[in-house]
């Protein structure tokens, strides 16, 4: 999956420069809304259980929406978690702490492509994105320590709420 959404995503940072920016708000937000729908669709309880051994997914589907997450994800200049992730759980059938744990990997390739792209294009402030960066850097492990001793279904709920909420912002800047 990495793979495909590493060279989606350069594809896509480099198509985005034909776009205008409420083109590519547009997208983001329709994936947004698409990305919330997913998460709260049910899924089996018995699937986390699973250990890595013993998790099976289609790899045609698998390699093909990496392709489209990463090349929309390098459009709008994300790294694609917000929408891989739900495709991960409700069509892959991934357990989430599996899910979660191996889109950090994912994401980390398409974001490659993507920086890769919008550099080219010129489309990144450096200076914002270096405190970006260290902020990450330093989130990220205590993020990860939080999500190991989180019950699943919080953790799942507590992403729900901050898609949907990226969603509503997203939406309420398209419409004013």
């Amino acid at each position: 999956m990495g793979v495909s959404t590493l060279v989606g995503s350069l594809i896509g940072s480099l198509s985005s420069i034909l776009m205008s920016s409420d083109a590519i708000n547009m997208i983001y937000g329709f994936l947004a809304v698409i990305a919330v729908i997913l998460m709260v669709l049910p899924t089996r309880a018995s699937m986390e259980q699973l250990a890595l051994s013993e998790v099976n997914y289609n790899r045609s589907i698998a390699i093909s929406s990496a392709f489209i997450v990463g090349g929309i994800a390098g459009i709008v200049g994300a790294g694609g978690a917000f929408i891989l992730i739900p495709i991960m759980l409700t069509i892959l059938k991934i357990p989430t702490r599996i899910t979660i744990a191996s889109s950090l990997a994912i994401v980390f390739l398409s974001a490659v492509g993507g920086v890769i792209g919008k550099f080219a294009s010129g489309d990144i402030p450096v200076m914002l994105s270096i405190f970006a960066v260290v902020g990450s850097l330093l989130g990220a492990p205590i993020g990860a320590v939080v999500s190991r001793r989180m019950n699943v279904r919080l953790l799942r709920y507590a992403l729900v709420v901050l898609i949907a909420m990226t969603a509503v912002k997203i939406w309420m800047d398209i419409v004013s």
